[in-house]
């Protein structure tokens, strides 16, 4: 099946430094104009020198690595939930998407998902990468005393996919945004080549996607 519609919808973050644009993770076009969803983590509540790059390749094509020119717009934070890890970015740009809102409610234990975003992009490689996995539970999680619904992929999410949008490929509908994979509270306590040990697992979070409709 081909997703061709979605390669029009998901873009990388990033933030204009004095050498040059680094790449913070991954956004995508919601319905409503020039605005945008991410995980809160990824721009840290900080929209200096924010931008969303654009003009980018798509799944479809060969995505020429050495190229390093590219094209972005401004973005600020338009609202911005640190219970939930979702943030809404907003941009003077007149382009939406036709992305149908539902949420995890809608997908069921064992689904075939599909997700787009750019893993390693820390490490400056800008390159649209299509997933398929499954949901391998539906969860809650409390925050602040706040309980969320969550759904884990049978996936390892890699820096960079963070704001990856997550499709029930049946109907194309959005049904999460990607978090990130599990770390235990505190999590390893070492890194190793910038990685905790502690998230090297098939497993990765996705808060359902229904509650960008109460920040829109």
């Amino acid at each position: 099946m081909q997703f061709s519609m979605i390669n029009n919808v998901v873009f990388p973050i990033g933030r204009i430094t004095p050498t040059g644009v680094i790449l913070l993770g991954t956004s995508f076009l919601l319905r409503k104009n020039g605005h945008f969803a991410t995980a809160a983590h990824v721009v840290k509540s900080d929209d200096n020198n924010l931008v969303i790059i654009t003009g980018i390749s798509t799944t479809l094509d060969y995505q020429d690595t050495s190229n390093k020119q590219i094209q972005y717009i401004p973005a600020k934070i338009s609202a911005i939930d640190p219970f939930r890890d979702i943030c809404i970015l907003v941009t003077e740009t007149e382009v939406n998407s036709n992305l149908k809102i539902s949420g995890t409610d809608s997908a069921q234990t064992g689904e075939v998902v599909v997700t787009f975003g750019f893993p390693h992009a820390d490490h400056g490689r800008m390159v649209l990468t299509q997933q398929r996995t499954e949901i391998g539970a539906k969860i809650l999680i409390e925050s602040n005393g706040i309980k969320s619904k969550h759904v884990i992929l049978n996936i390892q999410a890699r820096p960079g996919q963070s704001g990856s949008p997550i499709f029930r490929i049946s109907d194309l509908s959005l049904i999460g945004i990607l978090i990130g994979s599990y770390a235990p509270s505190g999590g390893g306590g070492i890194s190793l080549g910038g990685i905790d040990p502690a998230t090297l697992h098939q497993t990765t979070h996705v808060i359902s996607a229904e509650y960008l409709k109460e920040m829109l």
